[in-house]
């Protein structure tokens, strides 16, 4: 696997010239990872398309000060620490990949197969996403000069890029037939996911916020408020309170975060596997709802809550 820089090199070439280049312009847009941008922001609700973009691009060129909405003035603002960038990922892509893929397989099983297309992008508020588990995108510009975290952020997505077999796959979904099911495993899914996946990224103990605000040291110790609310939501579904599920208002993240934790530091983490290759996640919520009954640090997993769902 390698770095597809295509992005960055063509951002780069159009914001050095100090005035808007229209074939600059062209280069840039048709780059995959452009492409994979839009296609991101749009997904999300946050509408964007090529004129937009060269609206943008055409004022931060144009206009001193400017601060556009995809945040192309932070990377014009910082083009010499760039151009060095540039040149160590060319010549380091392989190191740095190699690299993610151990901080992965010092988690979870080195036979899990994760091949993917890397690309990276910069803009926009997301530190990185990952497309039908053959293409990762990295934002690029949380990262500029910090080799170490593009790493861990690189970790985190390619766990959720790994190979997954269609048998499991299957079974996963069958579980998703009904409306209250698919609220809870849909949840319950993410929330391991999520978890794994910034475990990989940040380790047993986290040192520095992350960059995009999900999972912050300040979100840990509010824990057992983000249990309650978690406790609360699965009762509304299992009760068929569906209007009163909010679940945006989740931090996935914290939770998933402290449940795979807890697990790790009880020499627990080979269970991890169980939802990393077959997409079962009985066994960790059920450890989780053990370990949590023996130590009062732990915030709880509500039985009258859960239990529908994994007995």
């Amino acid at each position: 696997m390698a770095l597809n820089l295509d992005f960055l090199i063509t951002l780069y070439e159009l914001l050095r010239k100090g005035f808007f280049d229209e074939e600059a312009f062209k280069r840039f847009i048709i780059a995959k990872g452009a492409r994979g941008f839009m296609e991101h922001e749009n997904a999300m609700g946050r509408s964007v398309d090529v004129r937009d973009i060269k609206d943008e691009l055409r004022k931060l060129m144009e206009i001193d000060g400017y601060e556009d909405r995809y945040c192309f003035h932070i990377f014009k603002s910082n083009l010499q620490q760039i151009k060095g960038d540039i040149y160590y990922l060319m010549s380091n892509g392989e190191e740095i990949v190699e690299s993610a893929l151990d901080r992965i397989h010092g988690v979870i099983s080195d036979s899990i197969e994760i091949k993917t297309d890397i690309y990276l992008y910069a803009g926009g508020q997301d530190g990185g996403f990952t497309v039908n588990r053959n293409e990762v995108y990295i934002n690029y510009l949380n990262y500029i000069g910090e080799r170490e975290e593009l790493i861990k952020i690189l970790s985190h997505e390619l766990y959720h890029s790994r190979r997954i077999k269609l048998w499991n796959n299957l079974k996963f979904g069958r579980n998703l037939l009904s409306k209250r099911k698919r609220y809870a495993y849909g949840l319950l899914g993410r929330i391991i996911e999520e978890g794994i996946a910034c475990f990989i990224q940040h380790g047993p103990i986290l040192i520095r916020d992350d960059k995009t605000g999900n999972l912050t040291r300040r979100n840990l110790t509010l824990s057992r408020n983000h249990f309650e609310m978690l406790n609360e939501a699965l009762l509304n579904i299992k009760n068929g309170r569906f209007d009163r599920v909010r679940l945006g208002s989740l931090n996935i993240y914290a939770i998933g975060y402290i449940i795979v934790s807890a697990l790790h530091s009880e020499n627990k983490a080979h269970l991890l596997n169980q939802w990393t290759v077959n997409m079962n996640f009985k066994h960790i919520i059920m450890e989780y709802m053990e370990l949590s009954r023996s130590n009062e640090t732990l915030p709880e997993i509500e039985h009258e809550a859960i239990e529908w769902i994994i007995y």
